[in-house]
């Protein structure tokens, strides 16, 4: 079963998903579909050039450039369990995916060995909070990384800030090469994702996405 993925390797591939309801469904089987803060249950994510984009999101930050590898709702007390998504369009920008995990692994010893004591400051400009990059929810743990979005606050996360930040950009991930009626589901509080390099003359793609609980 493809979803099985999702307890081995933190990511599966779901055939048979052609269109937003079939993406709601799926959703609904994997738990609590979650509405952004704007109200939207599935999100409709484009290329954007960074002056066009809503400040505070990775289009203002790296237009149709590649989006390094994050987890999403860093800035959310819990992280939504899992992001389901779905490509339409122009689909030949691979979308990336790394168990977080493996990603600290590339790290120096001395850098992983200051997660435990790293503190971070997460949020929004109207809420912030503390973090470590660990947590745990419903006797489970998780991870939530976001270098653009969370602030290191002691020395230990600033050590760590620089460490992860390079290797998020450099660190060989494994890319989603998206087909028709395919869906991506990703557990987030596992496995970071990103999206790919901008091919040449790429056309209107759109990235349906929806958060869960």
């Amino acid at each position: 079963m493809p979803l099985a993925d999702l307890g081995t390797r933190g990511w599966a591939l779901v055939d048979g998903v052609s269109s937003r309801e079939d993406l709601l469904e799926l959703a609904k089987a994997l738990g609590h579909p979650e509405p952004t803060p704007n109200g939207e249950t599935v999100k409709e994510i484009r290329v954007t050039k960074a002056n066009e984009a809503r400040p505070g999101t990775q289009s203002a930050l790296f237009g149709i450039g590649r989006f390094p590898l994050h987890t999403d709702t860093v800035f959310w007390p819990v992280p939504v369990r899992y992001v389901v998504l779905r490509a339409q369009g122009d689909t030949r920008r691979p979308t990336t995916v790394m168990a977080f995990e493996d990603l600290l692994q590339k790290c120096g010893s001395g850098a992983r060995a200051l997660v435990e004591r790293s503190v971070w400051i997460a949020g929004t400009s109207s809420r912030r909070f503390y973090c470590s990059l660990r947590f745990r929810e419903r006797g489970s743990i998780g991870w939530r990384y976001d270098g653009d979005f969370m602030s290191p606050f002691n020395d230990a996360a600033r050590v760590l800030h620089e460490e992860l930040r390079q290797l998020v950009s450099s660190a060989h991930a494994h890319s989603i090469r998206w087909s028709e009626d395919v869906a991506l589901v990703v557990c987030n509080w596992t496995t970071l994702h990103g999206r790919g390099p901008r091919p040449d003359d790429e056309g209107t793609r759109v990235i349906e996405r929806i958060y869960v609980r």
